[in-house]
């Protein structure tokens, strides 16, 4: 990962989880992300709770990210755009419930975000065109938005469980629970906001048909 590897002998090697309990891996993190001392404390600790409870997650490649901070299932490894201990928490805690998951809940995540991009994306033509097409009656127009709301609203569950389940993780290994909860807030509210907008626009669209009778 950029900015995260040394080159023994001209091979790169990616700097992982297991690295964080130790010296010099603290200090390859630290001048990647430009982390403070106090950053670095709590790093370490995060890095020996989860290793401590999940012995596997020893070996998970940790990488700088320019594209906000994710767990990449796919390739099972930890991108940071931040130095923060409290979002690499959290991302550890997707880490930590998913790299063992099975097959069917990565599918029914990974669908059902499918499912609620397309629905939320689409929010707006198709609420505006239900709303206003004459061969919809009125009563068949408020069920259809009302279906669409739910199904969007649905498909959003199992990623925001997996966002408060991952958060609660982070909040449980923190030394500092207020700090962490205030910092991962903002990141759970624009995840709720945005995987629940689809739904919110089909019932906005629903309260406008029905102001008009």
């Amino acid at each position: 990962m950029r900015g995260l590897k040394d080159k023994p002998h001209g091979a790169a090697a990616p700097l992982t989880l297991g690295d964080l309990t130790k010296a010099k891996g603290l200090v390859r993190f630290a001048k990647a992300m430009n982390a403070s001392p106090e950053d670095m404390v709590r790093v370490n600790s995060i890095a020996k709770k989860y290793i401590h409870e999940n012995p596997k997650l020893k070996t998970l490649n940790i990488g700088k990210s320019t594209s906000g901070d994710f767990y990449d299932i796919k390739n099972n490894r930890v991108a940071l755009s931040s130095s923060s201990p409290d979002i690499l928490s959290h991302e550890l805690g997707h880490a930590n419930r998913l790299s063992e998951s099975s097959s069917a809940y990565k599918t029914l995540l990974k669908g059902s975000r499918t499912l609620n991009t397309i629905l939320g994306a689409a929010a707006i033509p198709i609420g505006g065109a239900v709303s206003y097409s004459p061969a919809i009656s009125d009563k068949n127009r408020a069920g259809i938005l009302k279906g669409l709301a739910v199904a969007s609203a649905v498909t959003a569950l199992p990623n925001l469980t997996e966002e408060a389940l991952a958060s609660a993780n982070a909040i449980r290994n923190s030394t500092e629970k207020i700090k962490t909860i205030t910092k991962l807030l903002p990141g759970m509210a624009t995840h709720a906001l945005h995987d629940l907008g689809g739904a919110g626009t089909y019932v906005l669209f629903n309260q406008l048909n029905l102001r008009k009778k």
